[in-house]
């Protein structure tokens, strides 16, 4: 509080102070002349500014600090808990309410995190009654497809199934990130791992899906370099590019649908040294316009509106994994001709430890 405000705050006080000063000072005037009346009025003048000048100055602190606790603090609710009461009425009453509307807004969101901690339990527990009974469709269709002509089967229609299966065990694992994406960094284990591994096993858990799309995968250089991340986030980041790759695929795309992997090493020697990884569909990219916003929640652009199946999640889990990870990824694209997304990795191992 500066003394600009706290004079406006009082305004009405210092008002009738002056009021009645200039009053007692006609009075003074009247009664015992001119001298006696400016001798009065200094005075009361100096009395006014002495009284107003400490009570400002008994204040300010109180005052200075509760104004800049709130741009400090990552979490402002926590200004009553760091402030002392301030003894003077105004400032009590500020506290108080203050300290009502911080508990208020503490039990709220205590409420929210055991509803979403509930939430999150519901979803583990359903993913994992509805995974064994997947596990056991899968397998009667393996024993079927081991055998179709004895099943009396189409062997194109188990593929059918088998394929649709796999597609809802990949919204089953979404649907298990999603639920706990805000305790995910409770489950990684950061390590160094080779490009070409982690690249091959994402290619062979989507393989049935690449093969169905008549998707070409090709390993670009760089497959030999050497990244942190955890393994099992990083392939289900891969998977969700390329089920968008088989999602977006063109037909009509030159030499066939593809997907392409690629690894650089950008600003080699330099504290920000890292390897990029790359991956490239043929497939018909986004607008310019859209790009920006490929990473958001729910967002499927004019592309989501031709495609059945787009959910807006897919890049979205991406973008939060890497950076649970400590890893940057963006996206470039050319309307109708390819789309790209770049996962850097930092080199420097300290990165995770900070």
């Amino acid at each position: 509080m500066n003394p600009c405000s706290y004079l406006k705050s009082h305004l009405g006080l210092v008002l009738s102070l002056l009021g009645t000063l200039a009053l007692l000072t006609f009075v003074m005037e009247v009664a015992g002349g001119r001298s006696f009346a400016l001798l009065g009025l200094i005075i009361g003048s100096v009395g006014l500014v002495c009284g107003l000048s400490l009570d400002y100055l008994a204040h300010r602190g109180w005052w200075r600090r509760l104004e800049c606790l709130p741009r400090e603090l990552d979490n402002p609710r926590l200004v009553a808990a760091l402030t002392e009461a301030p003894g003077f009425a105004e400032g009590d009453v500020a506290y108080e309410a203050i300290a009502a509307s911080n508990k208020s807004a503490s039990d709220e969101v205590a409420a929210a995190r055991r509803q979403m901690s509930d939430y999150e339990r519901y979803v583990e527990m359903w993913v994992h009654e509805v995974k064994t009974p997947l596990a056991a469709v899968h397998l009667t269709v393996e024993n079927l497809m081991a055998d179709p002509v004895e099943a009396q089967v189409d062997p194109a229609r188990l593929d059918s199934i088998d394929a649709g299966l796999r597609r809802i065990e990949g919204y089953v694992d979404q649907a298990l990130y999603v639920a706990r994406s805000e305790t995910l960094e409770a489950d990684y284990l950061i390590r160094s791992h080779r490009v070409g591994d982690v690249v091959t096993a994402a290619l062979k858990a989507n393989a049935r899906e690449l093969i169905a799309a008549h998707m070409a995968p090709r390993l670009g250089e760089g497959m030999d370099l050497t990244v942190f991340a955890d393994d099992k986030w990083l392939g289900f980041v891969l998977g969700q590019f390329l089920q968008n790759s088989i999602r977006y695929l063109r037909e009509d795309a030159e030499g066939g649908a593809q997907v392409s992997f690629s690894a650089r090493v950008d600003g080699e020697g330099l504290a920000s040294e890292c390897v990029v990884l790359v991956v490239r569909d043929n497939g018909c990219g986004v607008s310019p316009a859209e790009l920006p916003r490929v990473f958001e929640r729910g967002f499927t652009g004019a592309n989501g509106r031709t495609h059945k199946g787009a959910t807006g999640l897919g890049l979205w889990l991406a973008k939060m994994l890497c950076e649970k990870m400590g890893l940057s990824i963006s996206a470039d694209s050319r309307e109708g001709a390819w789309f790209e997304v770049s996962i850097a990795f930092p080199t420097n191992k300290m990165h995770y430890v900070e």
